[in-house]
């Protein structure tokens, strides 16, 4: 038994620490343990995984624990995104080497023995084939019919509901229900005159004839495509790449025309995945065009290892149709769900043995995968090395979801029959996950919290009939626009968003589906939505990329924004855009202040302000009254009320002030090469030649002498050689006040000598360190500044230039009496520009910004 005063240390100080900085990659709940390391039990920490236990009582400095949280070997730093302060690590050095008392149970051995590859798969509600809900089923779970049901699902809600003591909402509002339809439909609001006209139409058909209408509109598969291309993890660049590498991904845009065409003529979804695996064989001269299908499992990230991009091809395969975590399998049994190493490694046989087809005629597509022509044998990678090699692993299916004797996969690769066995009726996951995703996009919420993991650890939605019925039924035609009827025209989808404190505190996460989730546009809707308030919206349908973060408007919709995957620019970032580099499930939504900072002040939202304003102007001449009425209808699709109308006639009418001046970003930073000498610099250089997004010495590269490879890019450059040629990215600080400093720094090479990494701040060096091999957080720094002072971002060679590439991301804060101003190294980085000003708004443009800011404009209902 452990003292009371040591387990008393424990709870007050350390299990807290590793709850807030652990547990979200090394936990059971999280279903995360990176490295097979858990810390949310004793006898896990005790086990500890790859390194050997996590602690050893008694000896702080030599635990797995302590190595990693004090960043003292590379590869071994934890957590990743910042290193622990000074104090928590002191807190855990303390524990550890005071006897480790920890009084958290669970996890015992007894339970370690149970392996989940002896669980009966049909235990476990999603490894079951989905089955229709039948009349004897809703008698024996005494289902009524409700006033306003629409379907049998409506009816296990309601009955649901009224066991839990929750009132089920009535139908939302005519404008309501429109607005939300054309949202998930077309992701862009209907017109008032669209508004006016629903609002009259009394027939008990009009809301399907609403739904029939934009089904077929284009636009829809606009909406319904991006969706999908979430899962796909679409992007149009490879990623990280060595230099010299094309980094562009070969007519990447032509998968997304093909999804966005799939989706409008309504192909069969079981279709649909055949093309995506296995276009070479479905279409081989592409007549249909529909190996471009295949960009689902191409148009991913290249990694340096083709190990790890043949992992990320079966994440988006296993995740993204089936809903398993299969790449879970790569290094051990999955710790969950009965799905044993040799299974990954069979799909990894399938994957390896497609490859990237040569010499092919015009017909062919480059997103396409072809067939070896001579297959190649695969065992299992022990433990995830390719030097230790096991068991054979044939291309065959899952193994807990195929017949003992069944013969393995003998048609070329295996991608074709890999295919059928995802769309077979008899698979009990694909429709479900596929549904599952449908709903969530139309409802707000999935039924499956977890949409790319239905394994044993993954609850069953409240009401199970009704992921399982919806999904029976969609197995007889696999129709996603016949779904989405079904779903459109239920009680569930069209009831109203109000709920009272009471529902709230009987049902705080809608399991009874009694009301409708209250949601916010996404990233592209918003942005489509300022294009169309501002009449700058280009309906063009289907193309090549576009950039979209200049200064200046891009009328395409956000679909078509070119997606560079190492750089994803913030704006991006700042709106919650999926990650490129992964499949990813769902949206998460975020609220930050650098959200409503965009709004306010980017050039962008003052130039759609500007043409919103003239857009109400042109033609008839209109008095100050119509011109906001107008100004409402087109923004909010509605007319002001008369306090509303009051306050902004006598706004539009007063005298405009004159604008308050603000820096354009990029013009706060240098890029150059510089002497480096007794923590000094001098002789610095500025860059002359920006080519292929970086900054150099010169046109020619690399450049002859001691400059050499010497260049900056948006993460990252190379050092010229020695003290005379280090690279300097300079920051300016406009205002007096203090600065903070954070980012990442690193060096990927396994080879060299590395790299010098130096910040100094008001010519003051306030860090300095090697990085070799490393990836690490920069410490917080902090340090008063005056206008004018610098901030210093200074890379040195060593003895040689051999593999010195570094990255380096910051961002600087600085706040004083004139305000904050904050700086992101990777978002201001550009080549030579024209400094931009954020043009002068009149009055009503000033009022067309403020309706672009509000909640009404940013929420759906």
């Amino acid at each position: 038994m452990f003292a009371d005063e040591a387990v008393e240390f424990f709870e007050a100080k350390v299990r807290p620490l590793l709850i807030e900085r652990c547990y979200e990659c090394h936990s059971e709940e999280s279903g995360e343990s990176m490295g097979d390391y858990r810390l949310d039990t004793a006898a896990a920490m005790r086990r500890g995984g790859s390194r050997g236990p996590s602690i050893k009582a008694g000896d702080a400095d030599s635990s797995v624990l302590v190595r990693a949280i004090s960043y003292s070997e590379p590869g071994l730093e934890m957590p990743p995104d910042e290193k622990l302060s000074d104090d928590e690590i002191a807190i855990l050095k303390h524990w550890i080497q005071s006897g480790a008392a920890d009084p958290r149970e669970g996890d015992s051995e007894a339970e370690e023995m149970a392996s989940p590859l002896s669980r009966d798969v049909d235990s476990h509600w999603a490894f079951v084939p989905p089955r229709p809900v039948t009349a004897d089923a809703l008698a024996a779970k005494e289902v009524k019919t409700h006033s306003q049901s629409r379907d049998i699902i409506d009816d296990l809600a309601a009955t649901y509901a009224e066991q839990m003591g929750v009132p089920v909402n009535q139908i939302a509002d005519r404008d309501t229900l429109l607005r939300r339809l054309h949202f998930d439909l077309v992701g862009l609001p209907p017109s008032f005159e669209e508004l006016t006209s629903f609002r009259k139409d009394k027939r008990p058909d009009a809301f399907q004839r609403r739904v029939n209408r934009l089904l077929a509109d284009p636009r829809m598969s606009e909406r319904i495509g991006r969706h999908w291309l979430d899962v796909a993890r679409y992007a149009d660049t490879i990623g990280y790449t060595t230099a010299g590498k094309e980094r562009n991904i070969k007519g990447s845009h032509r998968y997304r025309d093909w999804v966005l065409r799939a989706f409008a003529e309504d192909m069969p979804v079981d279709q649909m995945i055949l093309h995506q695996l296995a276009g070479d064989r479905t279409d081989p001269n592409n007549e249909r065009g529909n190996t471009d299908a295949m960009g689902f499992i191409t148009i991913g990230r290249k990694f340096l290892s083709n190990d790890d991009t043949l992992d990320d091809r079966i994440d988006v395969i296993s995740r993204g149709l089936l809903g398993l975590t299969v790449s879970c399998a790569r290094c051990h049994d999955h710790k969950f769900d009965p799905i044993p190493t040799v299974d990954y490694y069979s799909l990894y046989n399938i994957l390896n043995n497609s490859v990237s087809p040569e010499d092919l005629d015009a017909a062919a597509s480059p997103l396409m995968l072809v067939d070896r022509e001579k297959l190649r044998r695969q065992k299992v990678f022990v433990r995830g090395q390719r030097g230790n090699q096991g068991e054979d692993a044939p291309r065959q299916y899952l193994t807990a979801f195929r017949a003992p004797q069944e013969e393995p996969f003998d048609s070329g690769s295996g991608r074709l029959d890999l295919a059928n066995k995802i769309i077979s009726n008899e698979n009990p996951l694909t429709a479900r996950v596929y549904v599952n995703r449908i709903w969530g996009h139309l409802v707000g919420r999935p039924l499956v919290d977890s949409p790319s993991d239905f394994g044993f650890r993954t609850e069953p939605p409240a009401i199970p009939e009704t992921l399982d019925d919806l999904a029976a039924r969609f197995q007889s035609d696999w129709s996603t626009q016949r779904l989405m009827r079904r779903i459109l025209a239920t009680r569930i989808y069209q009831q109203a968003s109000i709920a009272s404190a009471e529902t709230l505190r009987k049902d705080p996460d809608n399991q009874s589906l009694a009301r409708a989730e209250r949601r916010r546009r996404d990233f592209e809707s918003l942005r489509d939505c300022i294009l169309l308030g501002a009449d700058q919206l280009q309906e063009q349908y289907g193309g090549e990329s576009v950039e979209i973060t200049s200064q200046t408007i891009t009328p395409r919709r956000t679909l078509y924004a070119l997606i560079n995957r190492q750089n994803l620019p913030g704006l991006f970032r700042t709106f919650d855009f999926a990650s490129p580099d992964m499949h990813s499930p769902e949206r998460y939504q975020t609220t930050v202040p650098q959200q409503a900072l965009f709004l306010m002040n980017h050039s962008q939202l003052a130039t759609a302000s500007l043409e919103a304003a003239r857009s109400i102007r042109a033609g008839n001449a209109l008095d100050v009254e119509q011109q906001v009425i107008k100004l409402f209808r087109n923004l909010l699709q509605r007319e002001p009320n008369n306090m509303e109308l009051q306050q902004a006639v006598a706004f539009v009418s007063s005298e405009a002030l004159a604008p308050a001046a603000s820096a354009d970003p990029r013009s706060l930073w240098r890029y150059g090469t510089a002497t480096w000498k007794e923590n000094q610099l001098s002789n610095f250089r500025s860059f002359e030649v920006f080519d292929s997004n970086k900054w150099q010495v010169e046109s020619a590269f690399p450049s002859p002498g001691p400059m050499s490879y010497a260049s900056l890019t948006s993460e990252g450059g190379h050092p010229g050689l020695g003290d005379d040629g280090v690279v300097v990215r300079r920051w300016i600080c406009p205002i007096d006040g203090r600065v903070q400093v954070t980012g990442m720094v690193g060096h990927r090479a396994k080879k060299g000598d590395g790299v010098q990494a130096t910040i100094r701040i008001a010519g003051e060096v306030v860090f300095s360190e090697k990085q070799f091999s490393s990836n690490r957080p920069l410490p917080t720094i902090k340090r008063p500044v005056k206008q004018g002072d610098t901030v210093e971002f200074i890379a040195h060679s060593g003895p040689t230039l051999t593999n010195d590439s570094f990255f380096w991301r910051s961002k600087i804060s600085a706040s004083g009496n004139a305000g904050t101003v904050e700086a992101n190294s990777v978002d201001d980085f550009s080549g030579p520009f024209e400094q931009s000003s954020t043009p002068q708004l009149d009055r009503l443009a000033q009022l067309a910004q403020v309706l672009f800011l509000t909640n009404e404009f940013a929420f759906v209902d």
